[in-house]
């Protein structure tokens, strides 16, 4: 060892002394040097958490640190956070390796700060080579295994060595990241150079040269709030005001007004592909009159996450006013009551459970089939608003109640559908009405369209002319929605109550 390579290594040893004791007793700050969060911290942020010397301090830390990469700050789910936690996931199922984890791994650091790759496949790391630079793969001279072979100085096994190549597009990389012109894509290459599922980001091609210059400044450039001194305060609803303790106490009231066939329901509901809040359906008697609501959201153990007050104007409907609210996304079961209120009175207070939502953070996934007879399009829209698909808003009809004349819609929302060799999502659908469990009659599948709404988001739609029913009474309409590609397939039944002749 020489004796600059000494030094340098004295100095690695001492500069690891210095940080060590200051989080010796946090260990959540250690963590963060060594878990996935790492691969998101600036080289500011990163000397501000190894002098952290106290859990408060941390603490206030992470607050900021998410707070500074939040997109929408007026509302109280990060979708950067939820984002970063879904990747996370996806990569530690996906990238282990032994003991290390998915998440901190070369795959794994690519796909937090990236995301999923535009084009995606695995070789042999030898047809790879022989394909990118158009040469062929020699013997090392005196190698300790014939088997072993070496290409622009990659050293691998030329019969089990694989490559797994990810390239993204242009536009899939911040704009903040200045690139030339002429670069409309960046690889990464992984290699597993024996087989082991060891997987490594190979530096030494010309088409990396960017890909690494790309990773060194995704910390920087995934900071959207770099002059943010303190960490937001948050309203139960965006746009909305704490609520008074006047308003407050109409929610508990013993005798508050609840009147009679009006109904309240929460549904999963679909902001982004990684973020499902509740969507609450409320619809009091017609005639009913709101000018006000007011909200409250308490876990099960107690805790307030938080009250609004909110102008309101009710929709008028066939069967009813109807008010829609989103909720933010909960970690443990909590209880939302709200108040619709008239003229500084309250006229219908309720409670509903608000539940986590249990969506894995990858494949397919199938919000509830939403039925109803009433749609008005709705152009002005916000990703997530409550019964909103793709610019059609559907009014419910929970119960199932139509009339001859009507038309049933029916409507959901298809979360990170495979995609076919075309690069698009593929599905059918297939229908039977059935009246006192005795089916009536039926379609087979047949294809149809699943249509984008947000990114990895799209929707499912159709209507049943309810003028096909030759008598009334209740019935029950099964739709099965499959996505041919993944195989994975919603069966969902909606009630259809007609009026007897």
């Amino acid at each position: 060892m020489t004796k600059k390579t000494l030094i340098t290594v004295v100095l690695a040893v001492l500069a690891v002394a210095v940080v060590r004791p200051a989080l010796a007793t946090i260990p959540e700050a250690q963590a963060w040097l060594e878990g996935p969060q790492r691969f998101l911290l600036t080289d500011a942020e990163r000397a501000e958490l190894e002098s952290i010397g106290s859990k408060e301090a941390f603490d206030r830390f992470v607050k900021l640190f998410w707070a500074k990469r939040d997109p929408n700050l007026e509302t109280r789910v990060n979708e950067f956070k939820v984002d970063f936690e879904a990747r996370v996931a996806a990569a530690d199922k996906q990238f282990t390796e032994g003991d290390v984890r998915g998440a901190v791994t070369d795959r794994g650091r690519v796909l937090i700060l990236l995301g999923a790759p535009a084009k995606h496949w695995k070789e042999s790391i030898q047809s790879f080579l022989q394909r990118l630079q158009g040469a062929n793969a020699a013997s090392i001279p005196g190698s300790a295994r014939a088997a072993e072979s070496m290409m622009h100085g990659a050293s691998y096994d030329p019969y089990k060595g694989k490559a797994d190549v990810w390239v993204f597009n242009r536009d899939q990389i911040p704009a903040s990241i200045k690139l030339p012109k002429r670069v409309d894509s960046v690889m990464y290459a992984f290699f597993d150079y024996e087989g082991k599922n060891q997987w490594v980001l190979e530096r030494r091609f010309q088409p990396s040269r960017w890909a690494f210059k790309i990773l060194e400044a995704m910390p920087e450039a995934l900071v959207l709030h770099p002059d943010l001194e303190e960490p937001p305060t948050y309203p139960l609803l965006p746009k909305t005001q704490a609520a008074t303790a006047e308003q407050l106490a109409w929610l508990d009231a013993e005798n508050a007004p609840w009147p009679e066939g009006a109904i309240a329901e929460p549904y999963m509901g679909v902001m982004t592909e990684h973020i499902f809040p509740t969507w609450v359906f409320v619809r009091l008697p017609k005639g009913t009159k709101a000018d006000l609501a007011v909200g409250r959201m308490v876990t099960a153990s107690g805790e307030v996450l938080g009250t609004f007050q909110k102008p309101v104007q009710l929709i008028d409907t066939k069967l009813g006013a109807v008010w829609e609210a989103m909720l933010p996304v909960v970690d443990e079961t909590a209880t939302f009551t709200f108040a619709l209120a008239d003229g500084g009175k309250p006229v219908a207070v309720h409670a509903v459970e608000v539940s986590p939502s249990d969506v894995p953070a990858d494949g397919t996934v199938f919000t509830p089939m939403f039925a109803g007879a009433e749609i008005f399009q709705q152009t002005d829209f916000e990703a997530g608003t409550p019964f909103v698909f793709g610019g059609y808003h559907l009014i419910l009809r929970p119960e199932g109640h139509y009339t001859k004349d009507e038309n049933l819609d029916y409507f959901c929302l298809v979360v990170r559908p495979a995609n076919g060799d075309d690069g698009k999502p593929h599905a059918k659908v297939r229908l039977a009405i059935s009246k006192d469990g005795k089916r009536l009659q039926g379609t087979p599948y047949r294809d149809t369209d699943l249509s984008p709404v947000e990114p990895n988001v799209y929707m499912f739609g159709s209507q049943l002319p309810l003028g096909i029913f030759q008598a009334g009474g209740e019935f029950t309409l099964k739709v099965w929605l499959k996505d041919t590609v993944s195989g994975k397939e919603l069966a969902a039944e909606l009630p259809i109550v007609l009026p007897e002749e």
